[in-house]
């Protein structure tokens, strides 16, 4: 096969062209450097969210910054001018008017370095921004640009956490289309910064290392397990960012304790840096896709086995987990209960429906479902025996149940899959396994927990798979401590 060759003339003509194109890059980004932007995945996916609220949790040098910073300059400019025209993104949210926007971060330098730089020169301001687009600035006290006017009539201000807290009513008369959060800020500064975005059905995005300030975090993921269908969130990581090579990151690492790395690396809240379930993770375990035979991702086949755990509280909510066992031992956490205190009654009711066409492997109960009621002298464990529940005691051992879920949690079966999964469809589960973590004693937090007991408590007894025809109950030293009534004595007038 012949080989095309170039004559000498095509060939330097062909490099004069690249050394053409290089230079107007190199001009363009002089002059206005975001058509020159390239935004990797996840960088482009944050521009490419819809939502009221939207976050961008990452570690260090994961060009968050720079990413929040672009999207403040396209709200000025009123379009994502590295799209191609034609890209529906391009102008995806964006009022048509000039827009009036606001960027909070840590403090004056911060704003310094990245957006605002020496006037005319540094700073992503002068970077992104057509050359002469900036018609005025206005400085603070301290000489700091804290104002831009745009020749269209947008106006950006910036301001920071530092002069919050010295004057803490300074933003509550004003109103903004955009606010951008550059790393966290306390609470009250963001409801006061809030309340100006309502008028003008403004919107919100967050750019952070997740230092401090877990309400943000609450925000994205409620505590309440509930899902918000305005707030959209993405995590990165240091070696998410391709323009990084891994011996950089690698020599970075190695100067950070291990809630360091957690927090400056993977983008995880200091706060969570100390998870209990290191083992669990979210992409490995949670289900992608309705298994084979399963209704839903709530409705397993009837053949599998269902093991309950009962976590009753006389004042809190209460809560139900519910494990269904496949025949081939696969374990799945796939049900869950969180209601409000109601009667016994109504909580047996509503296990029961869930149950219903299944066999139960054990129904299992807190302990303190076993002391006396002061004036009835009746049980919890009374009351559910009564409504056609029978429940045998769970264990405490939480020390035990922690190590025995970390275990399962990282063992594999012989194709490498995990033993147990999780139903994406657990808002509470879900909320309590990314929160769970240890204190400065290096013992579990005694809060946000009733899942995570419920979940530990059914593992403990290493929940089977068995054929109801050929046996009752799993082979294994089962213990049912029965609760001391007489069925005859119980009515509903005594419940």
């Amino acid at each position: 096969m012949e080989t095309e060759v170039l004559d000498p003339v095509s060939a330097r003509e062909a490099k004069l062209e690249e050394v053409r194109l290089l230079r107007r890059r190199l001009e363009l980004q002089q002059q206005f450097g975001l058509v020159c932007y390239r935004p990797y995945d996840k960088q482009a996916a944050f521009h490419a969210s819809n939502h009221r609220w939207r976050m961008f949790r990452a570690g260090n040098r994961t060009g968050k910054s720079t990413c929040g910073a672009a999207e403040d300059c396209a709200w000025l400019l009123g379009e994502r001018v590295w799209l191609d025209r034609n890209d529906p993104a391009r102008t995806l949210g964006i009022p048509k008017r000039p827009v009036k926007g606001l960027v909070i971060t840590t403090d004056w330098d911060k704003v310094s370095e990245i957006w605002t730089g020496q006037e005319g020169q540094g700073g992503k301001i002068w970077q992104f921004l057509p050359k002469g687009y900036v018609k005025k600035t206005k400085r603070n006290h301290s000489g700091a640009i804290e104002l831009i006017e745009g020749s269209n009539g947008a106006v950006l201000r910036f301001d920071t956490v530092e002069s919050f807290k010295k004057n803490p009513m300074s933003q509550e008369s004003s109103d903004w289309d955009f606010v951008h959060i550059d790393e966290p800020c306390p609470e009250q500064q963001w409801k006061a910064v809030s309340r100006g975005l309502m008028d003008r059905g403004g919107r919100a995005w967050f750019t952070l290392t997740p230092l401090s300030e877990m309400w943000i975090n609450d925000m994205f993921f409620p505590r309440d397990g509930g899902r918000r269908d305005t707030v959209w969130a993405i995590a990165a990581t240091t070696y998410d960012n391709p323009y990084l090579t891994p011996e950089d990151i690698q020599e970075y690492e190695a100067s950070l304790t291990e809630d360091e790395r957690q927090c400056r690396i993977n983008g995880i809240p200091l706060e969570l840096s100390g998870l209990v379930y290191k083992t669990y993770s979210h992409d490995r375990h949670v289900l992608k896709a309705v298994p084979r035979g399963w209704s839903d991702f709530n409705t397993p086949p009837p053949d599998y086995v269902l093991y309950v755990n009962i976590d009753v509280h006389p004042q809190t909510n209460h809560a139900v987990l519910i494990t269904a066992v496949s025949p081939t031992g696969h374990k799945f956490i796939c049900r869950e209960i969180w209601t409000p205190v109601r009667p016994i009654s109504h909580l047996a009711g509503l296990v029961q429906r869930m149950t219903q066409g299944y066999t139960i492997g054990r129904c299992e109960c807190d302990p303190i479902a076993w002391i006396p009621h002061p004036v009835t002298n009746r049980t919890m464990a009374d009351e559910f025996v009564a409504n056609g529940l029978v429940v045998t005691k769970a264990s405490k051992a939480k020390e035990f149940g922690v190590l025995k879920m970390n275990q399962e949690f990282a063992r594999l079966d012989k194709d490498g899959l995990p033993t147990i999964f999780v139903s994406p469809s657990l808002p509470r589960f879900h909320f309590e396994i990314n929160r769970y973590c240890y204190d400065k004693e290096n013992k579990p937090i005694d809060k946000d927990d009733h899942m995570m007991e419920c979940m530990y408590r059914t593992f403990i007894n290493d929940p089977v798979w068995f054929d109801p025809k050929t046996i009752s109950f799993p082979v294994g030293d089962l213990v049912i401590d029965r609760p001391d009534f007489s069925l005859p004595d119980l009515n509903e007038d005594a419940i």
